[in-house]
This record gives structure tokens, C-alpha cells and sequence, in this order.
């Protein structure tokens, strides 16, 4: 990883160059709480994996008017169809002092519960950025430091429907693959369905903007504050949430290779895959199709909706804006749609997520794609070109495991693409995310 040095901050950083890491390592997992907020300190330091201008004073003399770096990093580098794409089922009542945004939720889930989660899904993913975003949000609401610090590692202070919850969001980052009905029925004994259905969206959308920001190695904001006093009791305690490689006492730890998700299932498991889930019934409510269609645009394409636009028309007031964002995303851009496509299937097979490896099969078969050319893409040899070979193994790393995602994985992409093109790969890899939790945590059924 590379950082910014300037002034005192040269010093302080060569005093930590020990838990720093290398360009050539992801960058290590804090094990404790006061060694978080040391590394979310550090991050105000780091060089962005794409050029970015430092903020001028001008920029950072107002509160009103401080940068924040993620929307700058969208606005440089992705066309204005795309900088609003995260998805997700929360609006915002407006701005509060210093931006602070306040979401409406669509079912009631509380504002700061809806933080939780995206903490969580961030320790999860060691996205220090979006962690934090979270650690500011949740104080300005009113949450103790005490309550944010067993958020990492002591749930029994928690109600049971809080851990279930929490329990849900963490397997739904870290092991998609593995969502199923005693999943939902978990929490279905204390979230309606339409609840369980905006959490899962929420923490779609989280694991997508976790994607974004970290790989892309954008900095915190310098007037953030982390190092707080940790209370006596949490001082030491290890994380239980993050995954990583237990490295003796020290409180930072080597992240934990990816989920074990297995060797990609063969041709022909993929096919009876894709069958099965032709069959199967949504764990989570759809739409009626006449509601779904009222929920969109008038220029919303005619015929038969497919079953994700039903899923997120669930909430008119924000679901509708999602799906204009995903379907942007395929129509705008400069990549080619092939690139886009071929994102999708990586993704969705590395996600073992049936219902959008079903959606992209039918994208490629669309181009002109064999069903040879399409298996082609699970281990790409010479008929694709460096640079789709080049994205196709960072799109399985960043699906897999964002916590290993280091400078080299961007500079691979910088041989064959231009910036521009490389943050729209980061985007769609991102989208992907957020779509194969979604549709599979929901179990749709693929159309026939």
C-alpha cells in the first residue's frame, strides 16, 4: 500500500511502518479496537490506486464544504450516468450539520441499527474507509463508544434480534455462497419479511460501496477524528468479526484468505444448477407485476419484468431508483458490453449466486457467445486477450476476497485500460456484488 507523506505526518507514519505493509501486500487486519483506530487514522495518509488531487484548503475550510473523497473519486472517474449507482432501500430527509445524511427506512429498521450493519459488513471486509464512515455516524447518532467496541466482538450485550441480525449480515458478506432458508427463517422470528428484505438490500449495497472505496484506495478525510480512549474492558479484546490469519499476540493480524467456496462446480453441475433454479420459490417478497410496473419509469421497457426489477420495486419510493441505476449501468459507460457481461458471469460464479449466473448467461448468449466461449470464462486461456484475462481474475479476487486486494491487483488493470476504464471495471464488479447477494439471499427463480 502506498501513502502520502507530508510534515509531521512523515514522522508518525515511519514510527508505524512496521504495521503498514508493502504495495505488494493487502494491508494488515486490526485485531483490536485501539488498533483500529490507529490504522482508520493512518488511512488519512494513503495513496489513492488512481490519481487523485489532494483537497485544497479552500475545500477543507468549511465544514459544509469539506470533500467527501468517494464521491470525489466517482465524479472524477465515472461518467454522470453511473456516480449514483449504489443502490440500496434508504432515502435521505436532507443533510444534517457537517453532511451528516438521515436515511428514512422503508419497514422502520432504525437508522443506527442500518450503521451497524454497514460496520460490520465493513470489519468484515476491512474496508477501513467505509469503517470509519460508520464509527462517525453512529456517535453523531448518539451511540456509545462502549456499544460501537463490542459491535467487534462481544454480541451477547446485544438483544436476540439484534444478533441474529448481525449474525445474518456478516455470513451474507463473507460466505454469500452459503445463504439459505434457515438463514431467513432465523430472522424471520423477530423481522417481518419486508424488514429482512431491506436488510439484505442494505447489506447488498454495503458490500458494494466496500469494494469500491478500498480497492480503490481512497483516503479518509484528513478532518476525521478515530483515536478516542478505548474503555478498559475492550482494550484487548480480539475481534471475532473479522477474518483473519491469527498472528501470536500482535494486534494486527494477515487477513484470512477468501471463504473456502470450493473449485467452481463443472459445466454440467452449473447447467442442473441453473435448472434447479428455474423451479425454485423467493424466500423473500416480490412484487406483483402490475405494482412492480406502476413502481418504474414510464419508459421502463415493455414485457414480462424480470424477477430482480419485482424484488426491488418492493419499496416504490427507492427500489424503482436501483434498478435505473443497474440498468445504466449495462447501457453507459466505456466498457464494451462483452467486458460488462463477462463481469457479471465471473462474478456471479465466483458467488455461486444461480439466479445472476443465469441473467449474465443470457447477456453473453445475447453477444453471440457459444456456450463453449461462455465455460471459456471460468479458467480463460488464449481467445480472450490479456487485458479481459487481466479483468476476469481481478473481478474473481475482488468478489472473493476484497481483504486481499492490494496495489498490484490496480496496476494490472493500468496496463490494459485506462483510468477511467479501470474505475468502471472496480463499478462493476461492485454492481455484481450488491446484485448476487440480493437475488440469491432473496432466491429468485431464473426466467424461463
Amino acid at each position: 500500500m502506498k501513502w502520502r507523506i507530508s510534515g509531521l505526518a512523515a514522522f508518525v507514519l515511519a514510527a508505524l511502518s512496521t504495521l503498514a505493509g508493502t504495495a505488494d501486500e493487502p494491508k494488515p487486519i486490526p485485531v483490536t479496537r485501539p488498533a483500529m483506530k490507529e490504522a482508520l487514522d493512518r488511512l488519512k495518509f494513503r495513496e489513492p490506486r488512481l490519481p487523485f488531487p489532494a483537497q485544497t484548503e479552500e475545500e477543507g475550510a468549511d465544514g459544509e464544504r469539506r470533500r467527501v473523497n468517494n464521491g470525489f473519486m466517482r465524479s472524477l472517474y465515472l461518467p454522470e450516468e453511473l456516480r449514483g449507482g449504489r443502490g440500496g432501500s434508504r432515502g435521505t430527509r436532507g443533510t444534517g450539520q457537517g453532511g451528516t445524511r438521515q436515511p428514512e427506512s422503508d419497514t422502520g429498521l432504525d437508522y443506527a441499527f442500518s450503521v451497524e450493519l454497514f460496520w460490520i459488513t465493513s470489519r468484515v471486509n476491512n474496508c477501513h474507509y467505509c469503517l470509519g464512515h460508520q464509527e462517525n455516524k453512529l456517535l453523531s447518532a448518539g451511540v456509545s463508544e462502549d456499544r460501537i467496541a463490542a459491535l467487534d466482538g462481544r454480541w451477547e450485550d446485544f438483544s436476540p434480534a439484534e444478533q441474529a441480525a448481525f449474525a445474518y449480515c456478516r455470513k451474507l458478506t463473507y460466505e454469500p455462497h452459503l445463504i439459505g432458508d434457515i438463514d431467513i427463517a432465523a430472522l424471520r422470528k423477530f423481522y417481518s419479511p419486508k424488514q429482512i428484505l431491506e436488510m439484505t438490500l442494505l447489506v447488498s449495497r454495503y458490500n458494494a460501496t466496500n469494494r469500491w472505496t478500498d480497492s480503490l484506495g481512497i483516503p479518509t478525510e484528513e478532518f476525521r477524528t478515530f483515536t478516542t480512549e478505548t474503555s478498559e474492558p475492550f482494550r484487548n479484546l480480539k475481534s471475532s468479526v473479522a477474518p483473519f490469519d491469527a498472528n501470536g499476540g500482535s494486534a494486527q493480524a494477515a487477513p484470512a484468505a477468501a471463504a473456502d467456496r470450493g473449485k467452481l462446480e463443472t459445466r454440467e453441475e452449473t447447467e442442473d444448477a441453473l435448472a434447479a433454479c428455474a423451479e425454485r420459490k423467493p424466500r423473500l417478497p416480490v412484487a406483483e407485476e402490475s405494482d412492480a410496473r406502476a413502481a418504474l419509469p414510464e419508459d421502463w421497457p415493455e414485457g414480462a419484468l424480470p424477477q430482480w426489477v419485482r424484488l426491488a420495486t418492493g419499496f416504490p419510493r427507492t427500489g424503482a431508483g436501483w434498478c435505473a441505476s443497474y440498468e445504466a449501468a449495462r447501457k453507459h459507460g466505456r466498457l464494451t458490453p462483452e467486458l460488462k457481461a463477462q463481469i457479471a458471469w465471473v462474478a456471479a460464479r465466483h458467488d455461486r449466486a444461480w439466479y445472476a449466473v443465469g441473467q449474465a448467461k443470457k447477456r453473453l448468449e445475447a453477444l453471440g457467445y457459444s456456450a463453449d466461449d461462455i465455460y471459456a470464462l471460468d479458467a480463460p486461456g488464449d481467445r480472450f486477450s490479456e487485458g479481459e484475462r487481466a479483468a476476469i481474475a481481478f473481478t474473481a479476487k475482488l468478489t472473493a476476497a476484497p481483504q486481499l486486494i492490494d496495489d498490484d491487483d490496480i496496476a494490472s488493470l493500468r496496463a490494459h485500460y485506462s483510468d477511467p476504464e479501470v474505475a468502471e471495471i472496480v463499478y462493476h464488479v461492485t454492481l455484481a456484488a450488491g446484485f448476487d447477494r440480493l437475488t440469491e439471499a432473496a432466491g429468485l427463480p431464473l426466467e424461463r
